[in-house]
């Protein structure tokens, strides 16, 4: 099979693995709603420029989300599938460009299509694969733009570099400065590293500098030429230098959080990145330049004072170039006890998906049965240990990568549907005659209401609530959120004149609620969701 031939159908093959269940999963609160609602708006108010959310200019992200976002709508209708094809589309994406490098770097056509399994199974890149966020679309610019500036640096190939260019104007496009900083790091630690005066002659190629330029900067020009300074103290001041300098999650703003992190994301191919990563500790340049790019990653986001699960992923992208040459290099040793470096952290993780099962008996929402689950590990444990034993090691990675992606789609289907379905306000379209006169939201806002409803609520707390000061964080964020807001001297005075409201209270608020000054004039009238609702006692029939 041709080289372009075995790419096509590992992206079919991948894309239909990252669309499956995708009908089935509610847009969930807090973050994925944010984009699909602004999207949303964009859409039907016909700007697709200024992104915006509840009618309110939205600086938290750059455009291309939306835009990917908004052209999936406007091709699709607004749906949970609309939502989520641009992360399953760029999540392909990314596993092809893997794919491709793999074989442009002369490795055996079978690792490269085991390399493709191996990145579309690892849990962070599935996982978000299937999201409604920025990072699976940063995981492809930036897998762009360092992959194709290796091979311009090291091969001397001017278009590459120049692709390069373009890949990281597109990541500036979709996350901001980081598309182009990180990246740029890299390649001059590792022009430093090698002592080479060309390669940095090379890095700042002036077609491609002029080309990001041509591509990155027409937008935020326009954004600023729109909106002043109110757009560059959103996305420049709140949305960038102050999630680097002030911690939005201070529990876990800890300096080990990502070397906890990025092995589990890995799973269940972290053996052999690790064996891979220290077994060609001798390799030259490219074992250099990933180390550089996976290392340099962590640090830097060890030290941004704001920690997400997905800031490094990045870093993910040559851990598992070096978890295919691990895989590789395990097929020479020819030995059962080196494959428990694959097959042990594979068991233990579909271990970990059967105990699951067991966190899910005192949660708020309904699993499905997990009785083929359980089944399906269990054979699938046994098979890869008599294969392990009966040495039929080239027959492991691929029973790995084949076990890994049904007991996904087996929990897709049976915990994380029912598990969305809470996390999300889907619900309320399916019930809205409950919901009478001014809406309100207590202590916690569920955006993906206005998005599946259309209809807006008002946030509303207790006089003296700080969320800050609960969170022990910055009070910075205080201007994070968009969302209306009434407090709580007008929200009182609508229920003691007997003004028929209704106030959604979450789950997790609802003790919060009951000692609030809001209780004694309401009345509890049912549940939708995850929310209990509570009517003004006087609107009550």
């Amino acid at each position: 099979m041709k080289a372009r031939s075995l790419l096509l159908a590992i992206a079919i093959v991948s894309l239909l693995f990252f669309l499956t269940g995708n009908a089935s999963l509610p847009i969930t609160d807090p973050v994925e709603s944010n984009y699909a609602l602004t999207a949303k708006e964009m859409v039907l108010s016909g700007d697709w420029i200024s992104p915006r959310i509840f009618d309110t200019f939205w600086y938290d992200k750059p455009i291309f989300i939306y835009w990917m976002l908004s052209l999936s709508y406007t091709l699709l209708g607004f749906s949970d599938f609309a939502s989520r094809l641009p992360g399953a589309v760029f999540g392909m994406g990314s596993v092809v460009l893997f794919s491709w490098y793999l074989l442009h770097r002369g490795t055996r056509r079978e690792l490269a299509v085991l390399g493709a399994a191996v990145m579309a199974t690892s849990l962070e890149v599935w996982a978000v694969s299937h999201s409604i966020i920025t990072d699976q679309i940063l995981f492809f610019f930036t897998e762009a733009t360092l992959f194709f500036a290796y091979i311009g640096l090291t091969e001397n190939r001017s278009p590459y570099m120049t692709a390069a260019y373009a890949m990281a104007a597109l990541a500036v496009l979709t996350k901001g400065p980081v598309g182009i900083v990180l990246p740029g790091t890299f390649l001059l630690v590792f022009a430093a590293l090698r002592r080479d005066a060309s390669l940095l002659r090379r890095i700042f190629q002036p077609q491609g500098i002029a080309l990001f330029l041509l591509l990155c900067l027409p937008w935020y020009g326009i954004m600023y030429q729109l909106h002043g300074n109110d757009f560059i103290d959103g996305f420049l001041g709140l949305h960038n230098v102050a999630r680097a300098t002030a911690s939005e999650h201070p529990e876990v703003n800890v300096w080990y959080y990502y070397l906890v992190l990025v092995p589990v994301s890995l799973l269940p191919w972290t053996g052999p990145a690790l064996y891979g990563a220290w077994h060609r500790r001798h390799d030259g340049a490219e074992y250099q330049f990933m180390m550089i790019w996976a290392l340099g990653t962590i640090l830097f986001y060890t030290l941004v004072a704001t920690k997400y699960p997905t800031y490094a992923y990045i870093a993910n992208i040559p851990l598992l170039l070096f978890a295919v040459l691990g895989i590789g290099d395990l097929y020479e040793k020819n030995r059962a006890r080196f494959w428990t470096i694959l097959t042990g952290p594979a068991i233990i993780w579909w271990l970990l998906f059967a105990a699951a099962p067991l966190l899910f008996k005192k949660a708020a929402f309904v699993p499905g049965s997990w009785t083929g689950l359980y089944l399906f590990i269990a054979l699938s444990i046994i098979l890869l240990l008599a294969a392990q034993k009966t040495h039929a090691f080239p027959a492991l990675p691929v029973m790995t990568a084949i076990g890994t992606a049904v007991i996904y789609i087996l929990v897709l289907y049976q915990g994380l549907v029912p598990f969305y379905d809470y996390r999300s306000a889907s619900a309320f379209r399916r019930q809205e005659e409950a919901l009478q006169g001014q809406l309100y939201f207590f202590e916690e806002y569920r955006t993906s209401f206005a998005y599946y409803t259309g209809r807006t609520a008002l946030y509303t707390e207790p006089a003296g609530y700080d969320e800050n000061a609960r969170l022990h964080r910055s009070s910075v964020w205080a201007g994070k959120h968009p969302f209306p807001e009434e407090d709580s001297p007008r929200l009182m005075a609508r229920l003691s004149a007997g003004e028929r409201v209704t106030i959604l209270v979450p789950r997790g608020r609802y003790s919060d609620y009951v000692q609030s000054e809001f209780y004694p004039l309401t009345r509890e009238a049912g549940k939708i969701g995850a929310c209990y609702l509570f009517y003004t006692k006087e609107a009550l029939p």
